[in-house]
C-alpha cells in the first residue's frame, strides 16, 4: 500500500502531462476547443427535451434538469470506461520504453473526462437559472454523488482496462452493453412508467442510484435517503476494490499480448 502511495506521488506529474496531452489531441484543430464541452450537453438537452418533454410533462417538472443530472453523470462514466477500454493498448509504447505505473493511463482518460464534466455542470446551473429551479444550500452538496460515480468509474475502467488487452472483441460487446445500459437507466424517462413490480431491480443499477442522489439534492432540494446513500457508496467502494484487484492481478501479463 505504501509503496502504491508513493508511485502515485512520485509519478503525480506524469499523470498531469498525460492528461493535458489527451485535451489537447481531443481538441486538435477545433475551432471551438473545450466549449464543445458546454455545447455538447446544451444540444442534447434541447433535443431530448423537445421530443420527450410533453410526453413525461405531468410526471417530471423541469424536465430539461431532470434530464441534465441524469446525463451528465451517465456521459461521464460511459465516457471514461469506453476510452479506458483500450487506454493500454493505445499507449503500448509508452508502456515499452518507460516505466510508469501502468494505470495511470486509465487515471488519465477519467481524468480528461472529469474535466468535461467539470465544464458540463456550468450548463447545468445555467439551465437551473434560466428555467427557475431554485438555487438551495444542498447544492453544495453536488459533489456527493459526483464523488461516488468518479469512485464507481475508475473501478470500472481498470476491469475494462485489463481485460481490453485480453480480448479484443470486448470493444464491440462493451459499446452494445451501454447502449443498453443507457435505456435501462431513466435518464429522459421517470422510473414510475415502470411496472411496479420491477422497479426495486433498478437499484441494481448503480448509475440509477447515483442520478437519483444527484436529483433529489438539485430538483427536490433534499438529502437523498439513507439507503441510497449507503447503497451507492457499496457499489462504489466494493466495484473499486474489484478494479484494483484485477488490474494488479493481471498487468505483469499485458507486455504479452500488447
Amino acid at each position: 500500500m505504501k509503496k502504491a502511495v508513493a508511485d502515485f506521488i512520485k509519478y503525480f506529474d506524469f499523470l498531469k502531462q498525460i492528461v493535458l496531452r489527451d485535451i489537447k489531441k481531443k481538441y486538435y484543430k477545433s475551432v471551438l476547443g473545450v466549449l464543445w464541452t458546454i455545447l455538447n450537453p446544451l444540444f442534447m438537452t434541447i433535443i431530448i427535451t423537445l421530443v420527450f418533454s410533453h410526453l413525461f410533462k405531468r410526471s417530471i417538472d423541469h424536465y430539461p434538469i431532470y434530464y441534465l443530472c441524469g446525463t451528465l453523470l451517465f456521459s461521464f462514466n460511459s465516457g471514461s470506461t469506453r476510452q479506458a477500454l483500450h487506454s493500454m493498448i493505445v499507449n503500448n509504447g509508452f508502456l515499452r520504453k518507460i516505466y510508469v505505473p501502468k494505470y495511470m493511463f486509465c487515471l488519465s482518460t477519467i481524468s480528461v473526462n472529469f474535466v468535461d464534466l467539470f465544464f458540463s455542470l456550468l450548463v447545468l446551473l445555467g439551465a437551473m437559472l434560466v428555467t427557475g429551479v431554485p438555487f438551495t444550500w444542498k447544492l453544495i452538496y453536488i459533489p456527493v454523488p459526483i464523488c461516488l460515480t468518479v469512485l464507481f468509474t475508475i473501478g470500472l475502467s481498470l476491469v475494462l482496462s485489463t481485460y481490453g488487452v485480453f480480448f479484443r472483441d470486448l470493444n464491440h460487446l462493451y459499446g452494445i452493453f451501454v447502449t443498453a445500459w443507457t435505456y435501462l437507466t431513466p435518464l429522459f424517462y421517470p422510473v414510475t412508467a415502470i411496472p411496479e413490480q420491477f422497479r426495486v431491480l433498478y437499484n441494481l443499477n448503480p448509475m440509477h442510484i447515483y442520478v437519483t442522489i444527484m436529483r433529489s439534492l438539485v430538483l427536490d432540494a433534499e438529502w437523498p435517503s439513507v439507503y441510497m446513500l449507503l447503497l451507492g457508496t457499496l457499489y462504489s467502494v466494493v466495484m473499486l476494490a474489484i478494479g484494483i484487484f484485477v488490474f494488479r492481478k493481471n498487468q505483469d501479463k499485458f507486455f504479452l499480448y500488447i
